[in-house]
């Protein structure tokens, strides 16, 4: 009998305590999706803190790979395109998603192309293909560094997309964002 209740004792309480570790972890995710979505929020208002990113990068479970992309696209957004390159490159390789990896290729094609650089711009776009062939921005982009920038060479081979005829249009014909980087996949990440 006494053996019978102490088991009772022992279950109820190990339930007890795995109940409040979940209330403990829930609040802990709760915690880390406010900051992720102040962070993001930030980045579509064009305020460039960083704060709410950093913070949660100090999470347990944290995703460094899509944080480090977000900081990246604050830093293009300040026109800090050598912190960009920096947080976008972190990003490719240390992901072990494709579709983040591909969209951080890609970035770095944006900010290349932004510090005059045709050939690491044009490398970081076809890198970008390589993971996915059918990126439309990519091939578009590609595309126009090889006719606007390195066939013509003899225009000393600057980057610069915006003379191009309809700069800033998107391959569909939509308005595009003004040059700046993908800050958000194609599909839900």
């Amino acid at each position: 009998m006494m053996r019978k209740r102490w088991a009772k004792g022992v279950t109820y309480g190990g339930i007890f305590i795995i109940g409040i570790a979940c209330l403990l972890f829930a609040y802990h995710q709760h915690r880390y999706v406010h900051l992720i979505r102040s962070g993001n929020q930030a980045l579509s208002e064009k305020r460039l803190d960083t704060q709410d990113y950093d913070q949660a990068g100090n999470y347990w479970l944290a995703r460094r790979d899509i944080l480090t992309a977000n900081q990246g696209m604050l830093a293009y957004t300040a026109s800090n395109y050598t912190r960009a390159a920096e947080l976008f490159r972190q990003t490719s390789q240390h992901t072990a998603r494709p579709e983040i990896e591909e969209q951080a290729l890609y970035n770095l094609g944006r900010v290349f192309v932004e510090l005059k650089d045709a050939e690491r711009a044009a490398h970081f776009f076809k890198a970008a293909l390589r993971i996915d062939p059918d990126d439309r921005e990519a091939k578009y982009n590609l595309e126009r560094l090889y006719h606007f920038v390195l066939v013509k060479k003899g225009n000393s081979g600057e980057v610069s997309l915006e003379q191009a005829p309809g700069a800033g249009d998107n391959p569909d014909g939509s308005k595009g964002n003004e040059g700046q980087g993908r800050s958000r996949p194609k599909s839900g990440i």
